[in-house]
């Protein structure tokens, strides 16, 4: 009677023991299920990105990055995205970072258009777009001025021959630069070859004292007199292509 009573209380409590880890299975399952249902809902959207969207002066080499605010699938082989203007891209996935960068340098002076869609590979579930623009190839500060300097400012200032023409600011030289523009005034052949006489009427060994100012600010500066109303051909190309490609930038950001 006695050993029957202990067999069911042994039976009732294996069970009681069953139903549990029954329950605590189940429990586990279903907490496990909601776990996985809260990481697909909760969506990858962007955190930061560099550049930011609307940077301008953005180098050639730049490498673009996009932060997310949780780490991307590992095992993405193929990227949807556009860019505007059409360019050769590649991509590559850290963490919760997406690097961007074209299989050649960009383009100088260029607005450029990244937009990556919504997409289920990559767990995005917002479009991200970044435009920025790339760096001048030349500007007025660092490449046009010095030019002027050497060449023209010694006339073209309100001390020199040519004050009433005057090159020597960014500002009075877009007196003569419509930015974009070929035919602008500064580039004109016209204007280069007449100015390319000052230097058979200059006397190189003219002493600075001698009370040309031309020749007294060039020395200044430290440029040689020969300079004087001259540019090479590879010289007024970069002029060109500072009025034309970089539309007349006056600084990287400009």
């Amino acid at each position: 009677m006695r050993s029957g009573f202990c067999e069911n209380l042994w039976f009732q409590s294996l069970q009681r023991r069953r139903l549990l880890r029954t329950i605590v299975a189940f429990t586990g399952s279903f907490l496990i299920l909601w776990a996985g249902i809260s990481i697909a809902q909760a969506q990858i959207t962007l955190a930061s990105s560099d550049p930011a969207s609307g940077t301008r002066g953005v180098s050639i080499e730049k490498v673009l990055q996009f932060r997310f605010n949780q780490p991307l699938p590992s095992d993405v082989q193929e990227l949807q995205l556009n860019v505007t203007p059409e360019t050769p891209l590649i991509f590559d996935l850290r963490e919760d970072q997406l690097l961007i960068k074209p299989q050649d340098p960009w383009q100088h002076s260029t607005d450029y258009t990244v937009q990556i869609p919504a997409q289920t590979s990559l767990g995005l579930g917002e479009a991200v777009s970044l435009q920025f623009r790339t760096e001048p190839q030349f500007t007025y500060t660092r490449d046009i001025q010095p030019l002027l300097d050497a060449s023209c400012v010694g006339c073209h200032r309100p001390e020199g021959r040519q004050r009433n023409q005057l090159l020597n600011s960014y500002s009075a030289v877009l007196q003569y630069v419509t930015p974009g523009d070929p035919g602008s005034i500064l580039i004109d052949p016209r204007w280069t070859q007449r100015h390319a006489s000052v230097r058979t009427v200059v006397n190189p060994n003219l002493p600075q004292q001698g009370g040309s100012p031309e020749i007294a600010y060039v020395r200044q500066l430290g440029y040689p007199v020969a300079r004087l109303g001259q540019w090479t051909a590879e010289e007024t190309e970069i002029v060109r292509t500072w009025i034309v490609q970089d539309q007349a930038a006056e600084d990287i950001d400009s």
